[in-house]
């Protein structure tokens, strides 16, 4: 992001000059100039607390004036409205002054000299527009509202800018240049308000993931832009009054209100529970005020930011006084006159009397940004001018954080610039100077960058994706840092055989994410649950670590006990508020060890886990439909489950895990040889096919129990040795099956049941 700084506007100490040269020049001292990366006559933008951002140009102090002050003209206090002593935060910008091809003036001299030499005739207005180019073009740098004099024919009057005409010109500039190609008009009556309201917009510049936000947003500023070309509304419609803006912490509310106050009001007005007085009396004497010079000011718009805090929801037994002031005033606005723009994380949280068609009629909401959004949100973060993250990267970073919002996207790419530049002072040494992280508005690249003084030049950051990796390791999306695990570092490779429900455990996760518009042609909906079952050792638990590291989604690890609690009601809270962060996190995965604790078939005698289950069953398909989020269930007793969790929509893939086959056996023994040293003696096959009926977990106890003995020999002789075959089998008669023919039919014909 750009530097920004608040400075406090002071005069000029010396006296202006009579050409206004130097007009919409901003004076500070050469160690701000610095610390705002500006050099003298680049642009920048002025932005006070209640007014939009307006355009001038950086200039170097004559005199030494303190690090927090900067000097304005007489000229530009005026056309901008700011006040000496006023606060303002100075930006900047890239670019340069756009050409005026066209500009109107009007008269606006004093009416006792109006009355005296009579209003402009016609015949006349071309000789005042022939005189008006020389002050105009010694001036240069124009705005509308800056007022020159003028002597002609023994009269002398005023005349001020109204109109600038810059074909090409960017929106949110307010100073262009006047050239000797400039036309100069003088109009008949003054026109800038209905030409500023013509183009009340929000523009989606540096911000990314919100067009179709945008598009609503701009399409209630409709109602603020009188276009004659636009159909009569009926006699019963009513403007747009109020917007709220609602959704999770980080996904750009605040951002989103900064661009609506820079979308061409003629103030800007901002509420927050700091402007607001510490007495009740007070806040409402205060409130009242805003929208009352609001109403003076129109179009304006007034901004609050946290509404909850300011508007909380009422119960029976209290009011809000604050409440029945914006309500009040709400009620009151003229139409096309003021616009209430309001944001909260919580919008059930805001009371009710404030989301009414009257007041705060349209709500937006933000949500978790999809990978197209995402990938719009690195662009729009990392700007034009940065080459050291390419698109490919930015593609490879979108895809690989699911249930990141704008803000967890910023602080990853700090996080990846740091790692990058780190990385690059160990390749190339520490005389190096390092790279900058890029700006979230891309106004410099770090290949810019130069060190006059000491003759070292930076090099380019240069960005790989082992940055990028180890960074994801450290920064977690906003929704799971409460409730974050470590992401278990289980490969599919790490475990012997099972393909099938590997394949399938794999389709259920990558499609929704990788061919939903596949699912949409044949109208097939994404998996709600998955339930393994089997005996205990046959890799559940391992195949669910594998997924959630090969997805790369987000994990939330659920133990079925861990959720029972002895206080009434405390169960169920736990049980919808994993729910509720696995929503706010979504793509993500719900893991539920040993579900049996908590889906027990319901009966009369065990009310308190008949409550957990029900609360299960409706959070998985329920009124509030679960979307991107995929619970998968484990257990060893799937007889005691109840039937209703595994009727379709919900635990409806059943997989059953029984014992490995010889294939996968011998794939557990490879797996474990290729990390120790056996004996080239051992035979894995033959081992294999010694340990039928065995559980992956048996398997991989009998080469621990082999790796044990090698060691206890070891310390015997003191020689380095090797796991040989009798270790083996040794290990093999200290390990014993425990997963009989019995028990394995007991899931067969469970498992036939379900058919």
């Amino acid at each position: 992001m750009a530097d920004v700084r608040s400075f406090t506007a002071r005069p000029l100490s010396k006296q202006a000059r009579s050409d206004l040269k130097d007009a919409f020049r901003i004076y500070l001292s050469s160690s701000s100039l610095a610390a705002l990366r500006l050099r003298a006559d680049d642009l920048c933008t002025l932005s006070s607390a209640e007014g939009s951002p307006k355009t001038a140009i950086a200039w170097t102090a004559v005199e030494n004036i303190q690090s927090t002050v900067v000097q304005t003209s007489r000229a530009l206090q005026d056309c901008y409205g700011i006040k000496i002593g006023e606060k303002v935060a100075i930006t900047k910008i890239d670019g340069t002054l756009d050409d005026i091809e066209s500009i109107i003036l009007v008269d606006c001299s004093d009416p006792e000299k109006i009355e005296k030499h009579g209003p402009i005739a016609d015949g006349e207005k071309s000789h005042w527009e022939w005189a008006l180019e020389f002050p105009l073009l010694r001036s240069e740098v124009l705005a509308t509202g800056l007022v020159f004099e003028l002597e002609l024919k023994g009269q002398r009057r005023s005349f001020r800018v109204v109109s600038i005409h810059a074909p090409g010109a960017s929106p949110n500039r307010t100073i262009f240049r006047f050239t000797k190609n400039s036309k100069v008009s003088i109009g008949t009556e003054v026109q800038p308000r209905e030409e500023s309201r013509s183009s009340i917009a929000v523009q989606s510049v540096g911000l990314g993931g919100l067009s179709r936000q945008i598009e609503d947003i701009n399409e209630s500023l409709s109602d603020f832009n009188l276009d004659p070309r636009s159909p009569a509304m009926p006699s019963f419609y009513e403007h747009n009054r109020g917007i709220l803006l609602y959704g999770p912490k980080g996904t750009g509310k605040t951002a989103l209100l900064r661009q609506i106050g820079s979308a061409g009001w003629k103030q800007v007005f901002r509420i927050g529970t700091s402007s607001l007085g510490r007495s009740t009396s007070e806040s409402e004497s205060k409130l009242r005020n805003i929208f009352q010079e609001a109403a003076r000011a129109k179009p304006s718009v007034i901004l609050i930011d946290q509404l909850d805090f300011i508007a909380p929801k009422r119960t029976s037994f209290e009011s809000s006084s604050l409440v029945s002031v914006l309500c009040e005033n709400l009620d009151a606005i003229q139409s096309g006159s003021v616009l209430v723009v309001a944001a909260t994380r919580h919008p059930n949280n805001v009371d009710d009397a404030l989301r009414t068609p009257h007041r705060l009629g349209t709500e937006i909401e933000l949500q978790v940004p999809t990978a197209q959004d995402r990938a719009q949100i690195l662009r729009a973060i990392r700007g034009p001018a940065f080459a050291g993250l390419n698109d490919d990267l930015i593609d490879f970073i979108a895809e690989k954080t699911h249930g990141y919002v704008g803000a967890d996207l910023y602080a990853l790419l700090l996080l990846i610039c740091r790692k990058a530049r780190q990385r690059q002072l160990i390749e190339q040494g520490s005389t190096i100077l390092p790279a900058k992280p890029p700006s979230q508005e891309g106004d410099s690249s770090p290949s810019d960058l130069s060190d006059a003084s000491n003759g070292e030049v930076c090099i380019d950051l240069d960005i790989r994706e082992t940055d990028i990796l180890a960074s994801l390791q450290e920064v977690r999306p906003t929704a799971m840092r409460e409730v974050f695990l470590e992401t278990p570092k289980v490969r599919w490779s790490d475990i012997g055989g099972q393909h099938e429900i590997k394949k399938r455990l794999q389709q259920a996760v990558e499609r929704p994410l990788k061919h939903p518009e596949r699912m949409r042609r044949l109208n097939v909906k994404s998996k709600k649950g998955i339930l393994l079952y089997g005996p205990p050792g046959c890799s559940k638990t391992l195949t669910v670590k594998a997924l959630a590291t090969e997805a790369g989604l987000n994990f939330l690890a659920v133990k079925g006990a861990e959720i029972l609690s002895m206080y009434v009601g405390e169960s169920e809270r736990s049980l919808r508020e994993i729910f509720r962060k696995a929503r706010a996190a979504r793509p993500s995965i719900i893991f539920f060890d040993e579900i049996d604790a908590i889906a027990a078939r319901r009966s009369s005698s065990s009310q308190g886990g008949v409550n957990v289950l029900t609360t299960l069953l409706n959070e998985m398909d329920g009124i509030e439909e679960l979307r991107n989020v995929l619970v998968i269930a484990a257990t060893n007793k799937p007889d005691v489950l109840d039937p209703a969790l595994m009727r379709p929509g919900r635990l409806d893939n059943i997989l059953y895990i029984g014992p490995p086959d010889l294939e996968a056996r011998r794939e557990i023994l490879r797996i474990w040889a290729s990390k120790s040293v056996v004996s080239p003696e051992v035979d894995l096959d033959e081992l294999a096919s010694c340990t039928e009926g065995y559980s992956g977990a048996e398997m991989v106890s009998i080469c621990e129990t082999a790796g044990d003995a090698a060691l206890d020999e070891e310390e015997e002789t003191q020689q380095e040795q090797d796991v040989k075959l009798k270790h083996f089998e040794y290990a093999l008669t200290q390990v014993r099956r425990q997963i009989t023919d019995a028990v394995i039919q007991e899931y067969e014909q469970w498992r036939d049941a379900q058919k």
